[in-house]
């Protein structure tokens, strides 16, 4: 099962609770998103796919992240030889805006695989997280995940929740990236109560999807996120 992450964001020294207060539809859900059920099926992964441990290989190791962050070895982890195989696991609606600020936000795609790797990092400050995944779907069900998260995406253009008990009412930027991998998006997420932003993205290619997280205080909203998506489809091409 996928390690959700912590609520350590922008600032907030510490995981917190968190429960949704609300989700406006300021965004357009019926907007066409990067990819759709339309779309041709990758072939179905067989016994040769990627493993959990493969694509722990592929993610981006501690040296490639900035100068200051460790390794969270609480949400470090790989489903090892598991072999492909999806289920249906929907997010409640009331947390499904919250879920984009949390590491594995891939869970609003509404479905979990039981092959996946994923790593975490934080700043010696703990006021900074960097999030990389790769899952891996059967059938259509990259092409479904990433549907359904655009459109989840574009649910939750403003949205309030709880943290540490502060209201932290946020603003969330989508848009897609053309030209990289098979689909691919990014949102930004601001709040007036923290410094900097967060920028999530999510990249498929063929039957996997790779997502990163780059929660930061300073000027950048956390944009390295694109560049980590970015090298870590360059690294799961080079291994197929």
């Amino acid at each position: 099962m996928h390690n959700p992450g912590s609520l350590l964001r922008l600032g907030l020294a510490a995981a917190a609770a968190s429960l949704i207060a609300g989700c406006s539809a300021a965004g357009s859900s019926s907007a066409a998103g990067p990819s759709s059920a339309a779309t041709t099926p990758s072939a179905t992964p067989s016994a040769t796919a990627l493993s959990g441990s493969q694509l722990s290989g592929i993610l981006l190791p501690g040296s490639a992240m900035p100068s200051g962050f460790k390794e969270n070895k609480s949400a470090t982890l790989n489903t090892g030889s598991e072999l492909p195989s999806d289920s249906s696991q929907p997010v409640a609606a009331s947390q499904a805006c919250q879920a984009f600020t949390q590491t594995a936000f891939i869970r609003d795609g509404g479905i979990t695989v039981n092959d996946f790797a994923q790593s975490d990092y934080i700043s010696a400050d703990q006021s900074q997280e960097i999030a990389e995944e790769i899952d891996v779907f059967t059938g259509s069900d990259a092409q479904k995940v990433m549907t359904a998260l655009w459109q989840e995406l574009g649910k939750c253009a403003s949205f309030s929740y709880q943290a540490n008990g502060t209201t932290v009412s946020s603003t969330l930027k989508r848009s897609q990236l053309p030209g990289t991998g098979d689909d691919a998006f990014k949102a930004v997420i601001t709040a007036p109560v923290y410094e900097g932003g967060e920028t999530i993205v999510a990249v498929r290619v063929g039957s996997q999807v790779i997502t990163t997280l780059d929660s930061s205080s300073g000027p950048d909203l956390g944009s390295p996120a694109v560049t980590y998506a970015e090298q870590i489809m360059q690294r799961l091409q080079a291994a197929k």
